[in-house]
């Protein structure tokens, strides 16, 4: 049987036995998208900027699920942590990933970054104290960037807060100094509007829910590439899977990938080994098949 339709990786993994074989699903996987390439592109640009008084910025906003976390997780396996300084006792970085508090204060902020940079942090430190450590730590670590996940945090905050935590974003821009990604949902944008400086810092790239058109095409076929299945499922050229992947996620990235990914259980289950439009009713419950 030809097993040309697989990606290496998918293919080597057709050996293992089937509860192994469901546990390679589980796994995270990179399929390459349009939109998806356009954000790691910028995302390179931003890295290999050299420093100046400016540092360029960046925000990657989306509703939530719609794969920001994966593009990111990406970039970070292809810029892994650099050398041990034993000059300093700090692992250097090229990218820091942080989170934006759920409660935004600026001491909270200093605190997330001590705690990425594996540092001790005590809540109850003054706000003095807590950003001179962080500032003095992140000038040994050197990165060249830092991802501040969950930006729309930021409107749990008062208006006092948010600008606070707003103006703490571009002073650590310019004195580390690094380039500053943020990333959010649509109010991570609505949040970054509120100041025109930090606007103009922080031009954004969205990330859509998919449309039926040859870019989701392309990815449900990079991602058939990827499932240890013995069959071809011809995601990408079977209309009424499509159309059924459509009604059950709302072009949702994380919700097709939970989809198929529970189809191609089933079809392992089943010895099917291959996702058809009834496995995919069964692992969606709320597909509608429409010819």
């Amino acid at each position: 049987m030809s097993i040309a339709h697989l990606a290496p990786e998918a293919r080597a993994a057709l050996e293992l036995p089937d509860e192994q074989r469901i546990a390679f699903l589980a796994e995270d996987r990179w399929i390459d998208y349009p939109r998806a390439r356009k954000a790691l592109r910028e995302l390179e640009r931003l890295l290999t900027c050299p420093q100046r008084t400016r540092m360029p910025s960046f925000l990657i906003h989306g509703e939530s699920n719609i794969g920001k976390s994966m593009i990111i997780q990406k970039f970070l396996r292809d810029h892994p942590r650099r050398e041990f300084n034993h000059d300093t006792g700090m692992l250097q970085l090229d990218v820091l990933v942080v989170e934006m508090p759920s409660g935004p204060t600026e001491r909270r902020f200093y605190g997330q970054l001590l705690l990425a940079m594996n540092a001790p942090y005590r809540p109850s430190d003054r706000l003095a104290a807590v950003e001179f450590t962080a500032l003095t730590l992140l000038r040994q670590v050197g990165p060249k960037m830092i991802v501040v996940d969950e930006v729309h945090n930021l409107l749990a905050g008062s208006a006092r807060e948010q600008r606070a935590s707003l103006n703490l974003l571009k002073f650590l821009s310019n004195q580390v100094p690094c380039s500053i990604v943020a990333l959010g949902t649509r109010d991570a944008l609505a949040a970054v509007q509120t100041d025109p400086q930090i606007a103009s810092r922080f031009p954004g790239l969205e990330l859509p829910r998919w449309q039926e058109n040859e870019d989701l095409r392309g990815f449900l076929a990079g991602f058939e590439r990827q499932l240890p299945l013995r069959k071809p499922s011809r995601l990408s050229d079977n209309r009424t899977i499509v159309n059924g992947i459509m009604s059950a996620t709302g072009g949702v990235t994380g919700e097709i990938t939970a989809l198929l990914s529970h189809a191609a259980e089933a079809a392992i289950r089943t010895k099917t080994e291959c996702i058809t439009p009834e496995l995919l009713q069964v692992a969606g419950g709320k597909v509608r098949f429409h010819p």
